[in-house]
Formats: C-alpha cells, sequence, structure tokens
C-alpha cells in the first residue's frame, strides 16, 4: 500500500512540476513577445506567440495573454499601413493630376461604359488612316494596345512583336479575329485591319517599348504576310506617358483598398482588444 502511495505521490510531484515549468516557459515566450512587439518586431514577435502554446500547452493564462498581444500588434500594424497611405497618397495624386492634363477623355454615352485617356500629343490616337501602334488607358488604369493596319493587301494579323536591333525582342498575346475589338475591312482600295490588345496581353510589348528608352525599335505585325516599320518617337512618347498615368491610376486604387480594410479591421481589433481587455498580463 505504501508503495502505491510513493507512485502516486511521485506522480503527482513530476506532473506539478512539468507544468509548473511550461508555465514559466510560455511566460518567458511571452514577455519576449512583447518586448520585440515594443521594439517594433513586429514579425518575429508574431512567432514567439506562436511558440507559448507549444512551451505550454496548458499555461491558459499566457495562452490567452499572447492571443491579445496579437490583436495589439494587428492594430498597430493597420495604423502604420493607414500612416503610411496618408503620406504618400498624396504624392501619387500629384502626379496623377499633373498627367492627366496630358490626356483628353473620351467616352461615347451611347455604347461605352467606361471612358478611355488618350494621350493629346499623338496624331495617330484615333487614327484608321495609316499603319501604326495606338495607345490608350482605361478610367481604371488598364493600358490598351491598338495595331492599326493600312495597307494594299491583308495581313490578317493577330500580333504585334517589338525588336532593338541587338535581337531581344517582346511580343503580345495573339488575339484572334472576331469581328469586334478586332476587325477588318476593305474600303477604297485599301485593307484596314485593327487589332486591341488589353493587359494582361500587351504588357510585355509596353515594358518593353518604355525599357528600350531611346534605342530603335522595330514594329512587326505577325500574320499572314509580313509587315514592319519603326517606332516613331511621337509614339514612344505617347506609349510611355499612358504607362506612367497607368501605374499612378493603379497605385492610388491600391492604397484606397489598402486604407479601406486597414480602417475596417482597426475597429474590429478595437473592439476585440477592450472585450478582451482582462487577458493581459
Amino acid at each position: 500500500m505504501n508503495r502505491i502511495l510513493y507512485f502516486l505521490i511521485v506522480a503527482v510531484v513530476f506532473f506539478a512540476t512539468s507544468c509548473s515549468g511550461g508555465n514559466k516557459e510560455a511566460r518567458e515566450a511571452y514577455m519576449k513577445a512583447k518586448a520585440l512587439y515594443e521594439a517594433g518586431d513586429y514579425d518575429n514577435a508574431k512567432l514567439m506567440i506562436d511558440s507559448i502554446k507549444i512551451l505550454g500547452p496548458k499555461a491558459f493564462d499566457e495562452i490567452r495573454a499572447g492571443i491579445q498581444l496579437t490583436r495589439v500588434i494587428e492594430l498597430a500594424i493597420n495604423k502604420e499601413i493607414l500612416k503610411r497611405v496618408d503620406s504618400i497618397m498624396p504624392i501619387y495624386r500629384e502626379e496623377q493630376e499633373r498627367l492627366l492634363g496630358e490626356f483628353d477623355f473620351i467616352k461615347d454615352e451611347e455604347y461605352q461604359t467606361e471612358g478611355l485617356l488618350v494621350y493629346k500629343n499623338n496624331p495617330n490616337k484615333l487614327s484608321q488612316e495609316k499603319s501604326c501602334l495606338r495607345i490608350q488607358v482605361t478610367e481604371k488604369g488598364e493600358m490598351q494596345l491598338l495595331s492599326v493596319y493600312c495597307g494594299a493587301y491583308p495581313l490578317q494579323h493577330e500580333s504585334i512583336k517589338v525588336s532593338l536591333p541587338d535581337g531581344t525582342y517582346a511580343m503580345t498575346t495573339a488575339v484572334p479575329y472576331d469581328g469586334a475589338s478586332n476587325y477588318r475591312y476593305y474600303i477604297d482600295g485599301r485593307n484596314i485591319e485593327t487589332i486591341t490588345y488589353s493587359e494582361p496581353k500587351m504588357r510585355r510589348v509596353a515594358d518593353f517599348i518604355v525599357a528600350a528608352e531611346n534605342r530603335p525599335v522595330t514594329v512587326s505585325y505577325e500574320g499572314k504576310k509580313p509587315f514592319s516599320f519603326k517606332l516613331d518617337n511621337t509614339t514612344r512618347k505617347a506609349i510611355t506617358e499612358s504607362y506612367k498615368l497607368a501605374t499612378v491610376i493603379k497605385n492610388i486604387a491600391s492604397l484606397e483598398r489598402e486604407d479601406v480594410i486597414a480602417s475596417r479591421a482597426i475597429v474590429v481589433l478595437n473592439r476585440q482588444i477592450e472585450e478582451h481587455k482582462n487577458d493581459s498580463i
């Protein structure tokens, strides 16, 4: 009987010691996480919080405190997001206004649900009378590149290739003829073809042209017959400025989304922190 009682006492003492040790390690992990948070090292603070439950599976006070500290960290992160958005948004807004002054806004209320921004100083901006590239930007900041062909014979082209003298090149994704945004017709002895490449189908070509800067770029229409021409400086400028405008519009939209998400998160986190304020240690 005494032998059984002895083993029971040893087991109880061992269990209590293990739990106590686990709680101590969990408390130390929590304090390290708190110090990391106060130092602004949020990522490592959250990693340390994750270790609390591993070190002390039954350290319930420390686990609850860790969850509360996670809320506090997320609150700080979202406040920093708002601060960053507030600091850089005016810069993007100012750049957008400057760029918009260089563009015409075109919208056919009867047929278009979204307007287009077209660079003013581009004589090809609405051309169907000559072979050229045209560029336009939607109100949402999506670029559209148009390949226009006007010639004696049909090309039936479906893509654009742009290349440099060193042999490097980029191509759009092929866009099959559909008779709508991509169309072909014959009038007054001329074959007219126009294809509209939206993002992301035209993105590699736009990136290539902008990166080429002042180097000569050859534009080739990929169809049943060969056709190419040198990219003129006016069109190059229109593409570069359209690229800038599209980037700014998208950046502003992204910042606006961040602002909304962070603002909503802050409301929720503040409420949760208040509801669990007694969980802190």
